[in-house]
């Protein structure tokens, strides 16, 4: 059995031979490069000088060079455009003051589910902690005075107007 193997295996091997020997010799001859040789068959020249006109003289006005003292004068202007004449102040209205931070925060979820916008803060005043509850921030001062005239008459809320820090 072993015999008969080996035999197709030589087989093949003369045959891979043959066909590689026949490529080698063939394959040259139909490829000689009379295809690329049609194709590039051009003379091409390449001028020794190419000709260029005449350049024209640009004449340029002067630029003025920025000392470092216009640079700071400019700066100096600038931040004067840039601040407000007048600083822009805003207002709270406070609608309680807790020494406890829970009933303030309870409070300020209430007034929080009303629509309002509510937030609260702590201070410190001769050693005891307060929690006040405050309405705003805003520019006007004209709306938290309707606001507070509000909360007066449904809720019996007096509050106050402060300034926003």
């Amino acid at each position: 059995m072993f015999g008969n193997m080996e035999k197709t295996l030589q087989q093949r091997l003369v045959g891979a031979v043959v066909l590689v020997a026949l490529g080698v010799i063939l394959v040259p001859a139909l490829l000689d490069g009379s295809g690329y040789k049609s194709r590039h068959d051009r003379n091409i020249e390449i001028p020794v000088k190419p000709v260029l006109p005449p350049l024209k003289e640009i004449k340029v006005k002067p630029v003025a060079i920025a000392t470092p003292v216009d640079i700071r004068k400019k700066r100096v202007e600038q931040k004067k455009k840039d601040t407000p004449a007048k600083p822009i102040q805003s207002w709270t209205l406070q609608v309680g003051t807790f020494s406890q931070e829970d009933n303030a925060l309870a409070f300020r979820e209430t007034l929080r589910k009303e629509g309002y916008i509510a937030y609260m803060e702590s201070a410190e005043s001769k050693g005891k902690k307060s929690y006040r509850v405050r309405i705003g921030p805003e520019l006007e001062k004209k709306h938290l005075e309707k606001i507070k005239t509000k909360l007066k008459a449904e809720k019996k809320i007096n509050g106050f107007i402060v300034r926003h820090p």
